[in-house]
């Protein structure tokens, strides 16, 4: 079951923002060395086999270390110019230039992007009134969804140009809501708006950022791309003590940035010096202050999402907003924030796919950070009033990574919510966990311990009636369907084992009885039959896809995995109406009516599961395209 869950879990982890603080207790490190150590620690606990840590302070490098190994098969360690895959903090680099060229009057991010690449078709059925813009790529407001098992999938060894990227998987090119109403994070739109950079400037987008950013910041070894240099000194990826090899990613700079601890020490201080670096300014103080604010995100309560901006993010940590964003790729795992108020900085990375890690890593250095800094107690925001709206019922989510999961994640995702008294309580049906929240004068809803969570009722332009804000978007289903829902998931574990328990008892009594009805037989049988094809699915899942890169590489291409979802799927809902008619067709054939009952039962089960796995698409799911 564990496997299970892992298989159905791995596909929905985003590319990581800016991470959040850790609950729970955090050791408080009061030196240099008692970090490390604390680091160390970590790294030992959770098999991590390496980090790489970077603290700067204005001018000043407070740290720059390497922790454990780089490469575990050869004995190398990670020391301060080993080469880390950093994912999504490559996006950082997309803003820079497009500010840049805003800056030189080149462009500007309130530009349609239609008139400026006219040859990428985006199609938006809203663009008469909501046109999709440059800031709309950069904030994730376009409507564009994230990328596809498809366009994960896409390991080409030969460099694509960034146009070919971009024309690769034209389906991905749709706005799926209403651009500046929503936010929904995709890797595609950011390469959209590196590929402006490339049209703009006349340049490759990998040429103009060296030109403008990495050699002026001495980031020499810094690239998009698998390098010589980084076969070299490249930090090997693993997950779960598997080497992990290259992935090529298809959108280079949305998540293929590497780079070693060295020479991030410029890129921070280029942030935390507000666009200086050694005193040479590559950017402007006002272009980064918009690079920390949204301004795309046009509904009510989009305050909101304040920290949401020009792809750059804000992570809290007790009353002190640090900014900047994360990153993963499969086997890597980094952190990049910056603290303006007080120009300090740091980046975290480390050569494993535990993200936890990183979390855990992040507010040790964090809790350092701000040890002699002045601490405030923030209390939480909650003007507690009557509210109007009850908005008490059942809802599940409607925002998808992968709508090939979406017939999972709305179950694990669905939450039950109610009042209790001036208290709006939201707890996750599948397991104790409860939020509380107060209502404000706003329509809003703020968490009872943070005035950082905060929930919104409002009418959106394609789903209707919805909840917005810290948890995404979830919408109101009726109590039936919610017990509709359950009741299909607890089924589909149950069903197949009392299939298989009725299944080997009728064989028993066909072997050994005194009579030998093969109708009978196969009226228990059936069943078995039907769901054997998804078992067979799970198993194959479960034997050939063992970390999050081969489930990319293997689902996204045709494959023994991918195949068969595609056969399998379709055999079982063959197979589950042929049952019910063979079933329903032996009705008055003498035989033991429990056994009877039991198999009309699962087979009616397993045309409920067809019909529930076809509306979510699942049925004959191709996911390679």
């Amino acid at each position: 079951m564990k496997k299970l869950i892992t298989i159905l879990l791995f596909l929905s982890i985003a590319m990581s923002l800016c991470f959040s603080q850790t609950k729970g207790n955090i050791i408080s490190p009061q030196t240099l060395t008692e970090l490390q150590d604390s680091i160390q620690k970590i790294l030992i606990e959770t098999n991590t086999p390496g980090a790489a840590i970077v603290m700067v302070s204005g001018n000043e490098v407070v740290l720059l270390k390497g922790l454990g190994k780089a490469d575990v098969a050869n004995n190398i360690d990670v020391n301060e110019n080993t080469l880390f895959r950093l994912g999504s903090v490559s996006k950082l680099f997309v803003g820079l230039a497009v500010l840049k060229l805003q800056e030189e009057g080149r462009l500007n991010l309130k530009d349609k992007v239609k008139d400026i690449i006219p040859e990428i078709e985006i199609k938006n059925p809203w663009d008469d009134q909501h046109p999709i813009r440059i800031e709309n790529l950069l904030e994730h407001t376009s409507g564009i969804g994230d990328w596809s098992l498809a366009e994960l999938g896409c390991n080409d060894t030969t460099p694509k140009t960034l146009k070919e990227s971009l024309e690769y998987y034209p389906k991905g090119r749709v706005a799926k809501f209403v651009p500046g109403t929503r936010i929904q994070y995709s890797n595609l739109a950011v390469s959209i708006a590196a590929y402006i950079v490339e049209k703009v400037s006349g340049m490759t987008y990998e040429d103009y950022v060296a030109k403008h950013f990495f050699k002026p910041m001495g980031m020499v070894n810094t690239t998009f791309r698998n390098s010589d240099q980084y076969k070299k000194t490249g930090a090997k990826g693993y997950s779960e003590g598997i080497e992990m090899p290259y992935l090529n990613i298809l959108y280079r700079p949305s998540a293929a940035l590497t780079s070693s601890p060295k020479e991030l020490v410029n890129m921070l201080k280029l942030f935390i010096n507000r666009g200086k670096v050694d005193s040479v300014r590559l950017i402007s103080d006002s272009s980064l202050q918009r690079m920390e604010r949204n301004e795309s995100l046009q509904i009510e309560h989009s305050q909101v999402f304040k920290g949401d901006g020009l792809v750059n993010y804000a992570s809290y940590y007790k009353n002190f907003v640090y900014r900047g964003h994360g990153g993963s790729v499969p086997g890597s795992n980094s952190d990049f924030c910056y603290l303006p108020k007080y120009n300090l900085g740091y980046a975290v990375m480390i050569n494993a796919n535990n993200q936890d890690v990183i979390y855990k890593i992040s507010n040790l250095v964090k809790v350092y950070q701000t040890k002699d800094l002045p601490h405030q107690v923030v209390a939480p925001k909650n003007s507690i009033v009557k509210t109007t709206h009850n908005l008490a019922g059942y809802y599940i989510p409607i925002d998808y990574k992968f709508d090939v999961l979406k017939f999972f994640l709305k179950i694990k995702g669905m939450k039950k919510i109610w009042h209790n008294n001036d208290t709006l309580c939201v707890k996750s049906v599948l397991n104790n966990y409860t939020l509380k929240f107060h209502s404000n004068n706003n329509n809003e809803f703020v968490a009872e311990a943070s005035n950082k969570l905060v929930l919104f009722n409002i009418n959106d332009a394609v789903e209707g009636d919805v909840i917005y804000g810290g948890m995404g978007m979830i919408k109101k289903i009726s109590p039936l369907y919610a017990y509709t829902l359950l009741t299909i998931f607890f089924a589909f574990f149950i069903v197949p084992i009392t299939v298989i328990v009725f299944a080997l008892l009728r064989l028993f009594i066909y072997w050994f009885g005194k009579k030998r009805d093969k109708v009978a037989l196969w009226i228990t049988l059936w069943p078995l039959v039907t769901i054997m094809f998804i078992i067979t699915t799970v198993l194959v899942l479960i034997m050939t896809i063992q970390t999050t890169l081969d489930g990319f590489l293997l689902l996204g291409n045709i494959s023994l995995p991918s195949l068969t979802i595609f056969v399998g799927t379709i055999c079982f809902a063959l197979a589950s109406f042929f049952s019910v008619y063979y079933i329903y067709k032996n009705r008055h054939i003498k035989m033991s009516r429990v056994f009877y009952y039991h198999s009309f039962i699962a087979a009616v089960f397993n045309v409920i599961f067809t019909f529930y796995f076809f509306s979510n698409g699942l049925i004959g799911a191709m996911t390679w395209i």
